[in-house]
């Protein structure tokens, strides 16, 4: 079903406009935004209003995010308009991701003009079926002509190309294409990363590990596994710590119960001996008394007898 072009968005006018034809020798893509327009005080693109698929989003969100992961201090931009010619508001392209080394990270862009910002290094376009005949005509003849190191286009529904990937470096002001390894891999020189498709999807490898580069989702899902692991280890090792500190607790109650009958035995042995004692000295008190007992009896005795005596 075919509907009518819409002549407001938002309660705004539309305006529709005829992209200029380009011919192979001005090398100039002039880009016709697709309404809803925003723009800058001086009338430059802020926004292109342009809508993306799943697939479209989801690619080019990767590249974005696992490319400010790798390159910190660079500034990395998706889907941001760049501004090339100053005082000409049209001569303006919105490449699906581009990197600028030079460039400081500034969070906010709304926009990019070359006039005001150094060149970016390379630019990564997925293809459309609207467009791919621009970006493997028009946009990459504005790349060249602009300088852009490297121009990478990534095709995985064949609307263009007979491969999904296929690179470009600039080389005395002319694109030559990158070529692959073995493995299907092409190194990007500005990145330092190999640029291969796994799944269907345009991943980037790190040639010192062999390990694809992660998006901030992976990064975060490997951190909150990692977290999960440490908090579970530290849950076994508090769990440990506990049955050592309770096995501790119970030698410790087992000591002092230990010592307390020690302390019971000692105490009864020590009434044990004053009572033996007390027994000994009664026996001796006992054996003295009847000791002087006899004496005495003895001594009645002799003096009986002396007065016995005529």
């Amino acid at each position: 079903m075919r509907t009518q072009p819409l002549s407001q968005i938002n309660g705004e006018p539309v305006r529709h406009r005829r992209r200029p034809d380009v011919t192979p020798d001005d090398g100039l893509y002039c880009y016709v935004p697709v309404p809803p327009v925003y723009r800058d005080e001086d009338g430059y693109l802020l926004e292109d209003g342009m809508s993306q698929n799943d697939g479209h989003l989801s690619q080019t969100t990767f590249w974005y995010e696992a490319l400010k992961l790798r390159l910190p201090g660079a500034t990395v931009c998706s889907d941001l308009p760049l501004h090339y010619e100053l005082g000409d508001t049209d001569k303006t392209v919105v490449p699906d991701l581009f990197v600028a080394l030079r460039a400081p990270r500034l969070d906010g862009r709304t926009s990019y003009k070359l006039w005001e910002h150094p060149l970016p290094e390379l630019v990564i376009e997925m293809l459309s079926k609207s467009t791919s005949k621009a970006d493997v005509g028009s946009k990459r003849h504005t790349y060249e002509h602009l300088g852009v190191m490297e121009y990478w286009l990534f095709d995985p529904e064949g609307f263009r190309l007979p491969k999904p990937l296929r690179g470009y470096r600039l080389r005395a002001g002319r694109y030559q294409p990158i070529a692959a390894d073995a493995a299907g891999r092409m190194s990007s020189a500005v990145l330092g990363l190999d640029l291969h498709v796994r799944d269907g999807e345009l991943r980037f490898r790190d040639p010192a590990t062999g390990e694809d580069l992660n998006t901030y989702v992976e990064v975060h899902h490997g951190r909150a596994v990692e977290k999960r692991r440490a908090d579970a280890e530290k849950h076994r090792a508090d769990g440990e710590k506990h049955r050592a500190d309770e096995a501790e607790h119970g030698r410790t109650a087992e000591k002092h119960r230990a010592d307390a009958e020690k302390h019971r035995a000692d105490a009864e042995k020590h009434r044990a001996d004053v009572a033996e004692h007390g027994r000994a000295a009664q026996e001796s008190r006992a054996e003295a008394a009847e000791s002087r007992a006899e004496a005495a009896e003895r001594e009645l005795a002799r003096l009986r007898s002396r007065h016995e005596k005529p």
